[in-house]
């Protein structure tokens, strides 16, 4: 009896089996698109619920307008084709399907079929078909009212039509084209011949695909792809795809297209490689792309967008509907990969796209939050896709002749898109969009030079690296390395001062130097300079040496110069407004034994350093020949100190050859001579001071010189100006703008440059015979290396750096030293006879910097790497970009953050900080400062600012400080600047001015500042004060109270309050020790009536 009896353990697992047949019976069940019933409101895709709201952000613009016109040769069968265009949409829902707003949320109508469709017949008149074309496919179309597909039909003779299908992308995608032109030559030929078409039906249609979405999405399959984007894109960054203009801040969404096929080799080739890799044409595509962009933005990890068909599904693969769905393609080429490996790494990354591709873009969008901004695609602006050759660009619909007719609607979605057709006939062919508010046509063309360069390089032999892949044709790489660089000139060898030397023999009665109400002649700076050297000589001054000077400006500064080089010595200017370790820091550095200074400076330097006193030590004793000395053009002229990053400022060695190869330059360039009066504005420890005096005292002109305080004050330097009749000025751009044009009537030539300026500038300042010159070149490469001429006509852009200067080189290279294409940036090389020996006593960072130039044959020649980021323009002239490294320039300036941050280090109570630049690459540019406190500190952020004024120049100090709990950090854990707040000060606070200097002190300051709304607690700096306006807010005060203060008070005093109360004391009586004495012997000699007589009348 048992053997009917069943083992528990069988039936549990029948039991189990049956389950499990009924879940996966119930599971296929939901994961069938089925009909559902029609309702007046149906839900969208996600899809188009995406593409619903970018609509709705531009309603007017037509850039979602899908165009395919068709030119019809032959008797065309007017209602044939009517016939036929309204079966299609009888047959296709999405093509009838409206989509209303219901309180923000889209839905969508389904009108009914049609008994009769419109095709409106518009007769040419005249026009051509691609302005018709093109008018009508940029008419927008009105989502809520349709219809989604208009046909019109011009007629421009009785056997010549172009029939537009135009469509709103919400309703089709670029399988769908393919689809509904089919069908169409299907219906039509059917109409034409009288013969029954039997088309399949269609079950389902875009309206059931959008309900099964909702329900597949919320099921365990759609969160596990929603899971692996998630992790897919953690961490991505934009692509950082170098456009020509920035985008702006109301895109029109403006863009142009073209069509380009690739040549039947490369063709054939990446066919080849598809079949011998086992790869699909799209992953070996995308590998050439990927190898154009990394060289292009110079990134490790690139991500792009990438475009699917979506129709993943055997029952939407009939459909005419918008499945397309728009994907993240993420790829590393840090490593610097062979192109086979790349192809395989990209191929993989393509097939995990497809296996994830049926989570909508927007719900990837929503689930990663990116930043969003107007008008831009969110997580990419660069887009790729393959697709399948929609229709022939040829074929027969009836009895006509067809022919596509090009539809250019003259927008674009992203900054770029590549689009690849896998032609029937073998051919690859590319269809490119761009954005022609952000990237020129002539940049889009350049880009695919580039990827048919790379792409047939590497399919011949894939195992070369990504990074080594040739980019530049041949006609683009000579353009950057030659045409566009000068002819070398032949010149011959001299000394610096022997150039001075000629012209004080050629026009020795001529002056030199002028100086308030003092004046040089050309013989007496050149007796003057030969005195000097023979006292140097005669103390131990030796070729070889650098000697210092230590100078306020005036006359004795170009003698003092001038002298050194005569000694055959190198001279290295210290400025006196630098804190006393930082002069100290020099003196060390660059083993200074000999300083020349006068009395009123020199109790500022050590007791070992010898001095040479110009005010009083007599040198009318000494010869006024020049000694004799051997010294070379390789010799070291003159050492500047510039900022480094390391915390060290570094000196650099500038030889005679460079600094003659400068100044004959500049000669040439601005034909100067003996009639132009040149205007002495920089500081002397800066290279700028250089072209001051030697390309003034090389030419035969004259320079005028000022103090400081002078030269800081608008007003002022502007009446200098005019009545010293200046002819020629290098001065800042943030100098310049405080200046006004009109009275400069002598002004003949501006050679602008040390940092970025707007066009306006320019424009303002532009006259009639004038010139303006934008000049470029750090001190390594001898004050200025590149230069540009503006036009005479008006500039709409900021102007260009221009090209290099006779007898040097300009590169423009990547990572790997090879050349950058045209419009991409790179760091800037130059080479040549401006380039510096290096820098004093560090032979590493000399290695480091200066390198053997590989584009020449003439051996020991070195390019420096100057940490400018550049491009090339189409023209040939050098666009500025920015910074490679943290070293920035301010109101012409050269400063590194890290020196400012490794200062900010040292504080007791700073636990971190962080230094950058506010408004960069505009004249307001300024130092903002971010500290974090010591645990347990409360910063007095006036103390931070003493500290670091007295341990930094004053044009290093930050405007603006401000404390943070923590520094916001990147996801690689890097500092995060964009995240930094903005500097403005909180206000809440706000307290009226308090004493009557502080009321007139606010008058200047609101004067200076261009500020409204001053309080007692305001700092200068924290309502936008700079450290040129510092020395400007000095010469005000003095004006308005008679008191002269430093401007280092200015930092340790920076409130409204603080600095009044420095103005006050500054204000009160100040006695000697021996007034005080007699003053209070005089008192002592006072009865107790007489005291309290003179206390009363006090009182």
């Amino acid at each position: 009896m048992t053997s009917g009896v069943r083992d528990p353990g069988e039936i549990k697992r029948a039991l189990l089996e049956m389950k499990i047949r009924q879940r996966l019976a119930e599971k296929a069940q939901r994961q069938r698109i089925v009909p559902i019933p029609r309702e007046e409101k149906m839900a969208v895709s996600e899809q188009q619920r995406y593409l619903w709201f970018v609509q709705q952000l531009t309603p007017k613009s037509p850039a979602y307008n899908q165009p395919f016109a068709l030119r019809l040769r032959g008797a065309l069968d007017l209602t044939a084709l009517r016939e036929s265009l309204r079966g299609l949409v009888v047959r296709h829902e999405g093509l009838r399907t409206r989509f209303g707003n219901d309180h923000g949320v889209p839905y969508q109508v389904i009108d009914p079929a049609p008994d009769d469709w419109p095709l409106p017949v518009v007769e040419a008149g005249g026009r051509s078909v691609h302005e018709w074309v093109q008018e009508q496919a940029r008419v927008p179309f009105d989502l809520e009212t349709g219809p989604m597909l208009r046909t019109p039909l011009l007629r421009i003779a009785p056997d010549d039509h172009v029939l537009l299908l135009l469509m709103h992308h919400i309703i089709i995608d670029g399988w769908s084209v393919g689809l509904i032109t089919a069908e169409l030559a299907d219906r039509y030929d059917a109409a034409v011949t009288g013969r029954t078409l039997d088309l399949p039906d269609l079950p389902i249609q875009p309206a059931d695909h959008a309900a099964w979405q909702r329900r597949w999405l919320a099921e365990e399959v759609g969160e596990k792809q929603l899971a692996y984007w998630r992790e897919r894109l953690d961490g991505a960054e934009d692509l950082d795809f170098p456009l020509d203009r920035p985008p702006s801040a109301t895109p029109t969404g403006a863009g142009a297209d073209f069509n380009v096929t690739l040549p039947s080799d490369i063709a054939k080739a990446a066919r080849a490689f598809t079949r011998d890799h086992g790869v699909g044409l799209l992953a070996v595509l995308y590998a050439a792309y990927l190898a154009v962009l990394r060289r292009y933005s110079g990134q490790d990890d690139i991500a792009i967008g990438g475009v699917l068909h979506g129709h993943t599904r055997s029952e939407i693969e009939p459909l005419v509907g918008y499945f397309a769905n728009m994907v993240v393609l993420r790829a590393a080429v840090g490593d610097n990969p062979t192109f086979g490996d790349l192809v395989r790494r990209c191929n993989e990354t393509v097939l995990d796209s497809i296996s994830n591709q049926d989570v909508p873009f927007g719900a990837v969008v929503d689930a990663l939050k990116p930043e969003r901004v107007a008008g831009r695609n969110p997580l990419f602006q660069v887009c790729i896709a393959l697709t399948g050759a929609t229709m022939a660009t040829r074929f027969r619909l009836g009895d006509l002749a067809v022919e596509r007719v090009p539809v250019h609607v003259g927008t674009s979605r992203f900054d770029l898109t590549f689009m690849l057709f896998d032609g029937v006939d073998g051919e690859l062919r590319l269809w490119v969009e761009h954005s022609t508010e952000t990237i020129d046509a002539d940049r889009a063309h350049r880009l695919v030079d580039h990827f048919t360069a790379v792409l047939a390089e590497a399919l011949v032999d894939p195992t070369v690296r990504v990074d080594d892949l040739a980019l530049l044709p041949d006609a683009e790489l000579s353009s950057v390395l030659t045409t566009w660089n000068p002819t070398p000139l032949p010149r011959p060898a001299t000394l610096l001062h022997e150039l001075v030397t000629e012209r004080a023999t050629t026009h020795p009665d001529h002056t030199a130097m002028r100086f308030e109400n003092t004046e040089l002649t050309y013989r007496d700076l050149d007796h003057r300079a030969n005195q000097l050297a023979h006292h140097l000589t005669h103390t131990g001054t030796r070729p070889g040496t650098v000697t210092a000077l230590l100078l306020d400006r005036g006359l004795h500064l170009p003698v003092a110069e001038l002298g050194i080089l005569k000694a055959g010595s190198a001279w290295l200017a210290l400025d006196p407004q630098y804190p006393d370790d930082r002069l100290a820091y020099q003196l060390h550095d660059a083993h200074i034994t000999t300083v020349v200074t006068t009395t009123d400076l020199a109790h500022r330097l050590p007791h070992h350093i010898h001095t040479i006193t110009l005010d009083t030590d007599t040198l009318d004793t000494q010869p006024t020949t020049p000694p004799t000395t051997d010294i070379h053009p390789e010799d070291t002229a003159y050492v500047i100190y510039t900022s480094g990053s390391t915390g060290r400022p570094k000196g650099v060695m500038v030889p005679h050859r460079a600094i003659v190869n400068f100044c004959r330059n500049m000669r040439e360039l601005f034909n100067l001579g003996p009639g132009d009066r040149v205007l002495q504005f920089s500081n002397p420890s800066f290279d700028v001071s250089v072209s001051d005096f030697f390309t003034t005292f090389t030419t035969g002109a004259t320079l005028v010189g000022a103090p400081r305080a002078t030269l800081l004050d608008p007003d002022r330097l502007q009446t200098l100006m005019r009545d010293e009749r200046i002819t020629f000025i290098d001065i800042p751009p943030a100098v310049l703008r405080l200046l006004d044009p009109e009275p400069l009537v002598d002004l003949r030539a501006l050679f602008i440059g040390m940092e970025p300026f707007p066009a306006t500038l320019v424009n303002r300042w532009r006259r009639p015979g004038r010139e303006f010159h934008n000049g470029y070149g750090p001190t390594e490469v001898t004050v200025t290396c590149t230069d540009y001429l503006c036009p005479s006509e008006n500039l709409d852009a900021a102007p260009p750096i221009g090209r290099a200067m006779d007898n040097q080189r300009a590169y423009v290279l990547d990572r790997n030293l090879r050349p950058a294409p045209i419009g991409i940036p790179g760091e800037l090389y130059m080479a040549g006879d401006g380039l510096a020996h290096g820098y004093l006593g560090r032979t590493d960072l000399t290695a480091e910097k200066f390198l053997p130039d590989p584009f020449t044959t003439q051996p020991g020649t070195r390019m420096y790497a100057t940490g400018d980021v550049v491009r090339w323009r189409p023209d040939g002239n050098i666009e500025f970009v920015g910074r490679v490294d943290r070293q920035v320039k301010i109101r012409g300036l050269r400063i590194e953050l890290g020196e400012i941050e490794h200062v900010l280090a040292d504080h007791a109570g700073v636990r971190q900080g962080v230094v950058t630049v506010r408004d960069p690459g505009t004249p307001d540019a300024y130092l903002a400062g971010y500290v974090v406190p010591e645990a347990g500190q409360d910063l007095d952020l006036d103390e931070v600012r003493r500290f670091l004024s007295d341990r930094l120049p004053l044009h290093m100090v930050p405007s603006a400080l401000l404390t943070l709990a923590e520094l916001p950090l990147s996801p690689t854990g890097k500092v995060d600047h964009r995240r930094l707040p903005d500097p403005t000060p909180d206000r809440s606070g706000f307290a009226e001015p308090a004493t009557e200097t502080q009321r007139q002190l606010a008058d200047v300051w609101r004067t200076l500042l261009g500020a409204e709304r001053i309080g007692a607690a305001d700092s200068f700096f924290g309502l936008g004060g700079n450290s040129l306006q510092a020395t400007q807010l000095i010469s005000r005060i003095r004006d308005r109270f008679q008191v002269t203060l430093e401007a280092r008070q200015i930092f340790t005093h920076p409130t409204l309050e603080q600095l009044a109360a420095q103005i006050d004391e500054a204000a009160q009586p100040q006695l000697d020790a021996a007034e005080l004495d007699a003053l209070e012997a005089e008192i002592a000699g006072l009865s107790e009536e007489e005291i309290d007589k003179l206390l009363g009348g006090a009182g």
